[in-house]
């Protein structure tokens, strides 16, 4: 019985992410809830890489009465473009492994190969030395931390005091925002300065106002009460106010990156510079201001990173293409079922190739729904992380400790349960661990070519299937390259409707049911797994080949959906 009070109690990585040819180093945390010590125990760490082992660390370990423990463990480095990798840990009493408990970690040549996409909205006194909040997104793998409202003003970021009020009224200390700062980089994470690129503030718009932009009623261009809308082309003195602007909060703090805010109105409007009105439309200038602003920045600072808004997914066909390191959209209605998003993320990719696409969803239903029906959000958000992450795309929810965002004002950010974050731990985690089959850009999607009416190459038996995310079914979504198969699937059978900004019921557990592919090479490996069970490690399955009209047919059985499983198949 004293055995059962010894247990693990937590595995991550100590960085969000590792560099090629870096030494992994992941922290095992153990726990004796005994008043007596306990010994004769030990631990076998392994590197998983798909369901491969490819390194291992085992010791011995005892544990003092009533106490925590840590053990560092240092897997060799690993050379690879971008690699995402489980950590799987068993503790053993004698013979007998009385726990196994799972994490991952990913490592890549470059940090935009994978750019997982976080918030910090608090800088107040109490933060200063507070890491809990980046701790915490570490164990997320969030490697881009977005500093929401750090700064003075819109058209003035840096401030003429430590202590000072933003726009909003808030007090905000720039020493917590320099500590921050660098916790994010002692964490392996990019700081990423906030900054709308043609926000003002009426005193600015008082002393500059043939730097605006006016409607077509003559009125300068407001948005909500508090800010004026300058204009950005190039020839408009704004353009290069803001870029210095950029660059100062850069050269100054430290900043890695710049978050280059829009919010999806104005799309046109009229210039009054040289006393001359001119029609403007938006769009056409936002590149150019991109690009600009990465000349400007990339001369200050060697590895510089730029995220711009596209509000709505607008204008993201002339935005995706420009100088910045990823295709990031805040979606809004009426891109409002599920099968919209992996839309969004397919024509992200189509506009701008190799580059990730992060998707800012904000759950409404963890600000709206009452306490008692939390529920109802928790699966809203694992369900939305399933679609996005199995799409391809990187989602924005997660910020601050334990926080998540429910509307584009992040500072009003809601908070979930510590219970809650381990699951969404193992979502993430699982998204890191099978990271190549889902953003390895080799990848075909063809769930809308290779199944259902005469398309034979892959047939389900057993349960209801959708190819484009009906509720009441399960969305299979089917993947191929020259090398694997794999088919994601996201449980909606139980789920009211497909619309992803609502709390929804956990699906109904589905299973067992069967799942045919025609075949033309030999199947090297075959394994299934799901964050919901086993913390995503991988199982083998039995599977069979049989002979049809149309050659060789693999059948394996899947036991089991809860909400998200990932089905995969190496073929030699």
């Amino acid at each position: 019985m004293i055995l059962m009070k010894a247990h693990i109690l937590d595995v991550y990585p100590t960085k969000a992410q590792f560099k090629s040819g870096e030494q992994i180093d992941i922290v095992i945390k153990f726990e004796n809830t005994s008043h007596l010590p306990i010994d004769g125990l030990r631990y076998v760490a392994e590197l998983v890489f798909g369901d491969q082992v490819i390194a291992v660390d085992k010791a011995p370990i005892e544990l003092a009465a009533k106490t925590t423990m840590q053990r560092l463990v240092c897997f060799p480095s690993r050379e690879a473009i971008f690699d995402g990798l489980g950590i799987d840990v068993r503790l053993y009493a004698g013979d007998r492994c009385v726990q196994e408990f799972s994490g991952a970690v990913d490592v890549v040549t470059d940090w935009r190969k994978s750019m997982r996409y976080g918030f910090l909205s608090d800088f107040y006194s109490e933060d200063i030395h507070d890491r809990q909040d980046l701790e915490s997104l570490n164990k997320l793998h969030i490697n881009l931390i977005q500093f929401y409202d750090w700064m003075y003003r819109h058209d003035e970021l840096l401030p003429p005091a430590d202590e000072f009020t933003d726009l909003m009224g808030r007090p905000v200390r720039l020493d917590a925002v320099r500590e921050k700062i660098k916790a994010c980089h002692l964490f392996g994470m990019k700081a990423m300065a906030y900054g709308a690129v043609y926000a003002a503030s009426g005193e600015f718009y008082d002393q500059h106002p043939d730097w605006a932009l006016y409607n077509s009623a003559g009125n300068v261009i407001d948005f909500i009460g508090i800010f004026r809308i300058m204009n950005i082309e190039e020839r408009s003195p704004w353009h290069h106010h803001i870029i210095d602007q950029y660059r100062r909060a850069i050269t100054q703090l430290d900043f890695d990156g710049i978050h280059m805010d829009t919010y999806g109105f104005p799309k046109t409007g009229f210039s009054r510079l040289d006393g001359k009105s001119k029609y403007i439309r938006l769009e056409e200038h936002f590149a150019k201001l991109i690009n600009n602003t990465r000349l400007v920045l990339a001369s200050v600072k060697e590895e510089i990173s730029l995220i711009f808004n596209n509000v709505g997914n607008w204008p993201v066909d002339v935005t995706a293409p420009a100088e910045q390191d990823a295709i990031y959209i805040e979606v809004w209605k009426p891109y409002e079922r599920y099968h919209h998003l992996r839309e969004l993320i397919r024509w992200a990719k189509n506009w701008g190739p190799g580059k990730p696409v992060i998707l800012a969803a904000y759950l409404s239903p963890f600000r709206e729904e009452p306490a008692e029906r939390t529920h109802l959000a928790e699966a809203s958000a694992l369900l939305l992380t399933a679609v996005i992450i199995s799409g391809g795309g990187y989602h924005l929810l997660h910020g601050e400790k334990n926080g998540v965002l429910t509307q584009g004002y992040y500072v009003d950010h809601s908070k979930v349960s510590d219970s809650f974050m381990r699951e969404i731990r193992n979502y993430n985690d699982f998204m890191i661990r099978y990271a190549n089959h889902f953003y390895d850009d080799t990848y075909q999607d063809i769930s809308m070519t290779h199944t259902d009416g005469d398309n034979l190459e892959y047939t389900f038996e057993g349960f209801n299937y959708s190819t484009y995310g009906e509720s009441g079914k399960v969305w299979v979504t089917i993947k191929e390259n020259r090398e694997f198969r794999t088919i994601n699937f996201i449980n909606l059978i139980g789920v009211a409707n497909d619309k992803w900004n609502e709390g929804k019921e956990k699906p109904s557990t589905t299973g067992p049911f069967i799942v045919r592919m025609q075949i033309d090479q030999e199947v090297d490996t075959l394994y299934y797994a799901t964050p919901d069970q086993n913390m995503g490690r991988p199982q083998h399955l039995p599977y069979s080949i049989e002979s049809g009209d149309r050659g060789k047919v693999l059948v394996v059985e899947i036991p089991v959906i809860f909400i998200w499983s990932l089905l995969v198949v190496r073929l030699n």
